[in-house]
């Protein structure tokens, strides 16, 4: 490389100014070994009086035969610790903190042997117990938890899923509340000529209060028409507009989120529909407002199993986990970015599905943490949970922190060796572009 090429660089450093692109790679630290079995299903984050941990549920083992690591485990830093004796058949669902304790819902036999523990048990941070759920029946399973306060009756923690009965009243059935000591009905249940469940439940205040949403398989809620998707008050259930639906076969909504894109706090719905409020939107992802629904660019080819936002350094954006291998005509394998009108692909492969997110610092920074039933993502071999790592500062070829002249410097020498950390494109050829994509990184700065 000649002194003119060295001096533009030098040059041109100081004052182009362009668009940043920030590399993201994944670690295998939770996920290597991780688990055997089948798949994570949820994650949380919560004390048990052991310090803040990440959670996992599901269908699993920890690998490596630990006791009593069936279901349910914690992270403590470095490696995967059991829950108790952990949960015994069958498979979890969901977990979610409620009056200090952990709750786990899903179709588990008992939680560590105890008594009345199937389907629904309360972790104390010492031991399982029963919540009287009175579930032991076939048929009954549990999806997902939701702590929402109406307004009327405090803080409840929402149980949802297909059950018939719960703590031995039929009155309860697909959606109910419990206070602590006593499970109650939620303005009705749900009914239609489709597999009926709910699924997912989600609070948010879109600006006109805090409701909690409801989503699955069903086409009325409390008496209500509502397809897949209905609103509570803490009085009644409503529709938002008609709901979604799809052209052919059963739809359902299968997670949702809240987050303010600049233009107003929002609910964004993950699933399978291709229809919302009876109008075409991007399949399976629909954006609600409060009072109408939009499309969210070109959608996805499979089901959207989970939405996370996720600050990767570039800022606050939505992420899309599921089972699809393509947005439009963009291969992306089932982790997605959306970008402000369209979805980026944060993943090449998968060999597996993908069903959870959560955001949380392991150690290695503020992470997208992933679980599903996968064995690699990205190249990156995990067995059911890896994590996206914050966004890498590419021109910071120093790794102090800050751009300056020490790195420009290093570029220059790493440019001409043909050194790969210089491969700014990257395509495997040193060139001018090579070199403008470096000055734009340099001049946009690092998060």
């Amino acid at each position: 490389m000649n002194i003119t090429l060295n001096r533009l660089i030098i040059a041109s450093t100081l004052a182009a100014a362009a668009a940043t692109t920030h590399a993201q790679d994944y670690s295998n630290t939770l996920g290597d070994p991780g688990f055997t079995g089948s798949y994570v299903a949820g994650l949380t984050i919560h004390d048990d009086g052991s310090g803040e941990s990440l959670f996992a549920v599901g269908s699993f083992n920890i690998a490596g035969g630990v006791g009593g690591g069936s279901q349910i485990a914690r992270w403590d830093g470095s490696a995967w610790q059991p829950v108790g004796a952990g949960l015994t058949g069958g498979y979890t669902n969901a977990v979610k903190e409620f009056q200090g304790d952990l709750i786990a819902a899903g179709y588990f036999d008992s939680a560590s042997g105890v008594a009345g523990s199937a389907k629904l048990a309360r972790w104390d941070g010492t031991n399982w117990n029963s919540m009287d759920a009175q579930s032991e029946i076939f048929l009954n399973s549990f999806w997902d938890l939701e702590v929402y306060d109406d307004g009327i009756t405090g803080e409840q923690l929402y149980i949802a899923g297909n059950y018939g009965d719960l703590n031995g009243n039929g009155a309860l059935d697909h959606i109910a509340k419990w206070d602590g000591t006593n499970y109650s009905a939620v303005g009705g249940t749900i009914g239609g000529a489709v597999p009926l469940i709910v699924l997912d439940l989600h609070q948010a205040d879109l600006g006109s209060g805090n409701l909690l949403y409801a989503g699955g398989r069903f086409l009325t809620f409390g008496g209500t028409a509502a397809l897949n998707i209905a609103q509570w008050d803490g009085t009644s259930w409503s529709a938002m507009d008609l709901g979604v639906s799809r052209t052919s076969g059963f739809a359902q909504v299968l997670h949702m989120t809240n987050w303010d894109d600049g233009s107003g706090e929002a609910l964004y719905v993950g699933g399978r529909f291709n229809l919302a409020g009876g109008a075409s939107v991007s399949t399976n992802i629909a954006k609600w407002d409060g009072m109408s629904w939009s499309s969210m660019g070109d959608g996805f080819n499979g089901d959207v199993q989970e939405l996370v936002t996720f600050d990767d350094g570039s800022g606050e954006t939505l992420y899309a986990l599921g089972n699809f291998t393509e947005s439009g005509t963009t291969p992306i394998a089932g982790v997605a970015k959306w970008n402000g009108s369209s979805w980026e692909a944060m993943s090449d492969s998968v060999d597996g599905s993908i069903f959870t997110g959560i955001v949380y610092d392991t150690g290695e920074g503020e992470s997208l943490i992933i679980g599903g039933g996968f064995g690699e993502l990205d190249g990156v071999a995990a067995n059911f949970v890896v994590a996206l790592l914050p966004a890498a500062c590419a021109p910071d070829l120093t790794g102090e922190g800050d751009l300056n002249f020490l790195d420009v410097s290093a570029f220059l020498t790493a440019f001409g060796n043909q050194d790969p950390v210089a491969d700014f494109v990257p395509d495997g050829n040193y060139n001018f572009l090579d070199v403008s994509e470096f000055l734009a990184q340099f001049s946009a700065g690092c998060p």
